[in-house]
């Protein structure tokens, strides 16, 4: 009796030394003609290498203008940095909300009110935070100290000059 797939049907049975037999025989004619491709014809398989190009931009040499400045023994005046004043209507108080303005950077909130103290965070413009402390006055400005009303770390004495009440 033949045997049966359940369906009344006969099936044939291959021997599975056939089946590996046929499996590497097209193994073998695959690498057959791989190696035809490569020894008759190398030029179509090879690939660009690629070469690193290594590309130092320097800038031009600019020659500086020396200013003719009369060599006097009394001190020069140098001017110094002058700070925007604060926006007009800007009353500032404990409690109030206020928002970076015309920094064209952040406003470097600092751990103390002054310019040479460390900086906290830096604030960018439009950014709202709530006045906790302040006033105080140091290096020719008002400082305040405020607080980011979603995050507490975000805070520092900042300088009125930056500073515009929101509400």
């Amino acid at each position: 009796m033949s045997p049966t797939n359940g369906f009344s049907r006969n099936t044939t049975v291959v021997p599975l030394r056939w089946i590996l037999t046929f499996v590497i025989l097209l193994a073998l004619a695959a690498a057959g003609v791989w190696s035809y491709i490569i020894v008759t014809r190398p030029a179509d398989i090879q690939q660009p290498t690629v070469t690193p190009v290594l590309l130092i931009v320097t800038p031009e040499r600019t020659s500086t203008t020396m200013i003719d400045v009369p060599i006097t023994d009394t001190p020069v005046m140098l001017q110094t940095p002058t700070f925007p004043p604060p926006p007009a209507g800007s009353l500032i108080k404990t409690g109030s909300y206020v928002q970076v303005v015309n920094t064209g950077g952040g406003l470097r909130l600092r751990y103390e009110p002054n310019l040479e103290s460390e900086v906290n965070y830096l604030a960018l413009d439009y950014e709202v935070f709530v006045v906790q402390k302040g006033p105080r006055e140091a290096d020719g400005m008002t400082w305040w100290f405020i607080v980011a009303q979603a995050d507490d770390r975000r805070n520092g004495w900042g300088a009125s000059n930056y500073l515009q009440v929101v509400r």
